[in-house]
């Protein structure tokens, strides 16, 4: 008994050393958010015949559409198709290039669902060549992997070498070239853990879109993580614009794909894509209908006839809400503080005359579908905050909102918490990148500020953990200790 309580305490004293050790070595400050990067992005679609069964109206080529037609122009996309071979249907070119998003849109209309096998290997592979074949260091590089499917090249040997080479090898290319992977997996018999790891060390998302009518909203909530792009607040189908928005991009879901979609204009008009208002862009398909006005009128906007889930209107202006949050697989228990502010024309607004008339609230969407409201305070220098807390497993949901009286703003972002298993290893493994960026030959990638990790923080939860892992075992071994002087004591009585 002695022997194995020692055991346990060592395991534990072990847990504790390394989380302190982890604390002093991988210290750092506070990350602090910054304007978010023009972007380099490959969409890897898969093309294989199970495609037919899992999206039966081709469902994933028009939400590509939607994600390509809501980047900057500033951005450059390209475009790969895969089932046994990789197949490049457009390289990488900029939006802003004219005719270039014309074209790359038409390309998407060259994916099939007629291969034989699917080789994920090939896929990210090419998804990779096309990043680097006009590589630009100030640019974030993302690859969206699309897959319903294990790997499969019908040589079952070969495939799991492929597997092994992919988790090692490859994703090792993906890391040392900073790409990060989006993996979306259409079916729960996707290679899920799979796309997960890599997702993960590289520092991208998963998704799983469990049908084909998810596609469109998987593409937004990436779109949202990788732009942050300012928001205005939806309420039961209708939204405010105020006359400092330049552009408002619209997304409408539809529960019947022959539903038409219409807009009521603030002056009582309404429209649909067959009667657009002036200096409109609107794109119909099954699932969803995108309307971009340009110059919209200043007033109260409905959309008609849309089911009201997951509607989204994105829009350009001068007057942000802005916020520090980027995390995408916080750790178990840890401290998460959001931070959220505005600015007008890029700086931040403190006039407090003018903060005293603008109010800021959280909506944190939790795993078990529930939706709790959080009030953050003011910090000071035009700064809300609130620190949040999370100790259930699962995908959660963020809303900042902004309400000024004459404005409304939002940001949104997706983000899953592991449980205690997952997070040791994810944070080991966040050590061991750390590691493997300090010790090499050449100076770390640079990063956007915001992808920062606070390290003391993080080390600091993971010691938590380990505390909260040390008290079920002391709890454990005490009341067996208990059991065992009860049994004991029968024992001796029973003797007598």
């Amino acid at each position: 008994m002695i022997s194995k309580k020692k055991g346990l305490w060592d395991t534990v004293s072990k847990n504790f050393a390394n989380a302190f050790l982890g604390l002093i070595i991988f210290a750092s400050t506070a990350a602090y958010a910054v304007e978010k990067k023009n972007i380099d992005v490959v969409l890897v679609m898969d093309s294989t015949g199970s495609m037919k069964k899992t999206d039966p109206l081709s469902l994933r080529v028009p939400a590509s559409k939607l994600f390509l037609s809501l980047l900057d122009k500033g951005d450059r996309a390209g475009l790969v198709s895969f089932d046994e071979t990789a197949t490049t249907l457009n390289p990488l070119v900029s939006l802003a290039g004219e005719g270039s998003k014309d074209t790359l849109l038409k390309a998407t209309d060259m994916i099939t669902s007629t291969g034989l096998h699917t080789n994920l290997y090939e896929a990210l592979n090419r998804g990779l060549e096309v990043l680097s074949s006009d590589r630009d260091a100030g640019r974030d590089r993302i690859i969206v992997l699309m897959s319903d499917g294990l790997m499969d090249t019908g040589e079952p040997e070969k495939d799991r070498a492929l597997v092994d080479r992919l988790g090692t090898e490859l994703t090792k290319k993906l890391v040392d070239n900073g790409t990060k992977v989006y993996a979306i997996a259409f079916t729960e018999q996707s290679d899920r853990q799979l796309l997960e790891k890599v997702s993960k060390q590289t520092t991208g998302f998963y998704n799983l879109a469990l049908t084909d009518r998810d596609f469109h909203v998987v593409f937004t909530s990436i779109f949202e993580s990788l732009k942050a792009p300012d928001m205005l607040p939806i309420t039961e189908n209708g939204f405010f614009v105020d006359k400092s928005v330049e552009e408002v991009t619209i997304v409408a879901t539809k529960d019947m794909s022959g539903t038409s979609i219409q807009l009521r204009a603030p002056d009582g008009k309404q429209y649909s894509s067959k009667n657009r208002p002036p200096d409109t862009e609107w794109f119909v398909s099954g699932n969803f209908d995108m309307m971009t006005i340009k110059t919209p009128p200043e007033g109260e906007w409905e959309i008609l006839f849309s089911s009201g889930k997951n509607n989204k209107a994105y829009i350009i202006t001068n007057l942000n809400l802005q916020t520090n949050f980027n995390e995408l697989y916080p750790l178990f228990g840890e401290t998460l503080e959001i931070k959220a502010w505005l600015e007008r024309e890029g700086k931040p607004i403190r006039e407090k005359e003018v903060l005293e008339k603008i109010d800021i609230s959280l909506e944190l969407s939790v795993p078990d579908g529930g939706t709790t409201k959080l009030e953050p305070f003011y910090k000071g220098d035009g700064i809300f905050e609130k620190k949040i807390e999370l100790y259930t497993a699962g995908n959660y949901r963020l809303r900042i909102l902004a309400d000024g009286k004459t404005f409304q703003r939002e940001k949104a972002a997706s983000f899953k918490v592991g449980d205690v298993k997952e997070s040791q290893e994810d944070l080991k493994m966040r050590q061991s990148l750390k590691k493997n960026e300090t010790t090499a030959g050449q100076p770390p990638l640079q990063k956007d500020a915001g992808d920062k990790v606070n390290w003391i923080k993080i080390i600091s939860q993971f010691a938590i953990i380990n505390l909260v892992v040390c008290a079920a075992v002391f709890a454990y071994l005490k009341r067996k200790h208990l059991t065992g002087l009860v049994k004991s004591v029968i024992k001796r009585k029973k003797e007598k």
